[in-house]
């Protein structure tokens, strides 16, 4: 088993980070051309959360007995239904909730098996290139999903349908392609128990290189794509809705860049790729200081590639670490609950939002910088895990 069947599986997990993100710059769209509040769209954002958290749970947990394949095959379903809701649902708001708590479900069931599946589909090759193939594939995923959507809602007709018919085409290319890779057996064996999952997953080594860091993934990135353009205002040059897409994209995409070179120092050195990570944070959060305090839109794309390459090193070194350290039987919910600890970041732009109802928003981004600077020392003193 092997070959290039992990380009199909990879393929699958771009075409649903792809579909999860899409979103993003649309909420500018459905603001002005539909009206609804912030709050309405604010929460359509976040209520795919709620659909992703129990989903990467209860898809490891099955992955084990039923496959990783049926996973895989669900997941693709729910993506196209996903967003066909999202096309259908413009002039009705309760659609447009129900399309991102099932595109939340849709990526929830790809992002654990999945990187479990290419765990296996890579076998004989460097020890960690699953888990880099499957961060990899999740990270382009997510950088062109709000790429492509702010550029086609700008600039292309028909915004609310055309963003999610593109996406529909990727979809169905990535259903036909991952439908039929073979799969050795059903499952990795008997479903292992919470407890020994738990057990797993408070391991010193866990604890220490995976639980402090992980919310930084997300974290850093959305303080650059999603805080960032509040605080010192839109790119000049470009509308909104398109500069919304171009810096979520830059970001992600200055990820995808970066992780392909870690290849190698992240297998034989996960924890110093982890701290360089935190450190490179800690950095991105101190430019968005800097920037709150004297706002200028060169700001934006400097912070977006620090920040975006942060997010590649933590992702790697967390997802690394993982996998170096974890058997075949525990991979699936290991990663499922690493993912889960990441989308954690996605309540920064929320935290720092309350924070400035009671100061300067420099404040916040200044005192995250010291959280992760603090985080970078901690993780630079740790000894590399034994497995």
């Amino acid at each position: 088993m092997g070959g290039q069947d992990w380009r199909r599986v990879a393929f699958a997990l771009v075409a649903a980070g792809w579909g999860a993100n899409q979103f993003a710059p649309m909420l500018l769209v459905y603001r002005a051309e539909r009206g609804l509040t912030e709050q309405s769209v604010t929460g359509m954002f976040a209520v795919y959360v709620a659909g992703l958290v129990p989903a990467l749970l209860l898809a490891a947990w099955w992955s084990q007995t039923h496959g990783k394949r049926p996973m895989l095959r669900i997941s693709t379903v729910l993506m196209l239904l996903g967003s066909l809701l999202l096309l259908v649902g413009a002039d009705a708001p309760w659609l447009l909730f129900v399309g991102r708590v099932v595109g939340g479900v849709g990526i929830g069931f790809a992002m654990g098996p999945g990187t479990a599946w290419l765990k296996d589909l890579s076998v004989g090759e460097l020890p960690g290139t699953g888990a880099r193939r499957a961060a990899l594939a999740l990270t382009a995923g997510f950088a062109l999903g709000p790429l492509a959507a702010g550029l086609l809602a700008q600039w292309l007709p028909g915004p609310l349908v055309l963003t999610y018919a593109v996406h529909l085409v990727v979809q169905a290319i990535a259903t036909v392609l991952v439908w039929n890779v073979p799969e050795d057996a059903r499952g990795d064996g008997p479903t292992p128990s919470v407890g020994r999952v738990v057990r797993h997953v408070t391991s010193p080594w866990f604890l220490r290189l995976v639980l402090l860091t992980a919310p930084w993934v997300f974290g850093c990135a959305s303080v650059s794509f999603a805080v960032m353009p509040s605080v010192i205002g839109p790119l000049p040059g470009l509308p909104r809705v398109a500069a919304a897409g171009a810096l979520a994209g830059l970001t992600l995409g200055t990820s995808v860049l970066l992780q392909p070179s870690m290849k190698r120092w992240a297998t034989s050195h996960p924890g110093r790729v982890t701290g360089l990570g935190m450190g490179v944070t800690a950095v991105g959060m101190g430019l968005a200081t800097a920037a709150s305090l004297a706002p200028a839109w060169w700001w934006l794309p400097l912070i977006a590639v620090v920040l975006g390459s942060a997010h590649g090193l933590v992702l790697v070194g967390c997802m690394t670490t993982v996998e170096l350290n974890t058997p075949s039987e525990l991979m699936a919910a290991t990663t499922a609950v690493t993912y889960c600890l990441t989308y954690i970041g996605f309540l920064s732009p929320w935290v720092i939002a309350v924070l400035s109802l009671v100061g300067p928003p420099w404040l916040a981004l200044a005192a995250g910088a010291g959280i992760a600077l603090v985080t970078t020392v901690w993780v630079a003193a740790q000894r590399a895990p034994t497995g």
